[in-house]
């Protein structure tokens, strides 16, 4: 049965009315009729069979049974800050996260980012980040919408993250040699968010590594080998959700 992601505040008692993106591809995509059954999702863990009643510019659909699917409950968060990434790596970073499991996403610009935060802000790449995280969504089955923050500088990254005894806070790191991600770090029951930083293509400066470090981060090696920032990001997601037993 297809998916669909709704908005709760669309609901109307057992009817819920879908963006426009999801109705544009309900009725000129797919052209799927009244009458058809489908699921849709609140972004929440929540899960309705329903069936559509109404198509158009603005599809309507009615609610007919719920069952709870969190993807989320119980497990160590994943909280993800990158650096600016040029061109279309930043949506392929985006829809690889929300595949991933990362939980939320906070977009920042640092001293060696190609571009400023003023290209990051703004409705049109906002939205366009929320298409690729609901198409990633429905196509691997999750239920939670990851959620991708405005974006920020450096300094206001570093230091918005909760300093407290179940967050650990990690930089991945190119020029870091010794430090490496092991289990004990990320024992189940032991902390319940993992912050991870990463910077963009030129990488980190030493003086926002100092700075981080001061704030209390520590920095992690991914190994000996210098990776693209787009690899570096996938790799560095994968092996902390494997080792947080996300995965």
């Amino acid at each position: 049965m297809r998916r669909f992601v709704f908005d709760p505040e669309r609901r109307d008692g057992e009817k819920v009315i879908l963006s426009a993106a999801e109705s544009y591809h309900i009725t000129k995509v797919l052209r799927l009729h009244p009458g058809t059954g489908v699921e849709v999702l609140d972004g929440r863990g929540g899960v309705y069979t329903a069936e559509i009643v109404e198509v158009g510019p603005s599809v309507v659909v009615r609610l007919l049974e719920f069952r709870e699917e969190g993807d989320d409950a119980g497990r160590v968060r994943l909280w993800l800050g990158q650096g600016l990434l040029k061109g279309g790596k930043m949506d392929g970073t985006v829809q690889q996260c929300t595949e991933l499991g990362v939980s939320r996403l906070t977009p920042f610009v640092s001293n060696r980012c190609q571009g400023s935060i003023n290209d990051l802000r703004g409705r049109h790449k906002a939205e366009r980040w929320e298409r690729i995280v609901v198409a990633a969504c429905k196509q691997c089955r999750r239920t939670t919408l990851m959620r991708v923050d405005a974006p920020v500088d450096f300094t206001t990254m570093i230091s918005q993250v909760d300093h407290d005894s179940g967050t650990l806070r990690l930089i991945f790191w190119e020029e870091e040699q010794e430090f490496r991600l092991h289990q004990d770090l990320l024992r189940p029951g032991t902390i319940d968010t993992v912050c991870i930083l990463l910077g963009p293509e030129g990488g980190l400066a030493p003086a926002e590594i100092a700075a981080a470090r001061e704030s209390g981060w520590q920095t992690v090696s991914l190994g000996r080998r210098i990776l693209r920032a787009e690899t570096a990001t996938l790799t560095a997601v994968s092996l902390v959700q494997y080792l947080a037993g996300n995965l």
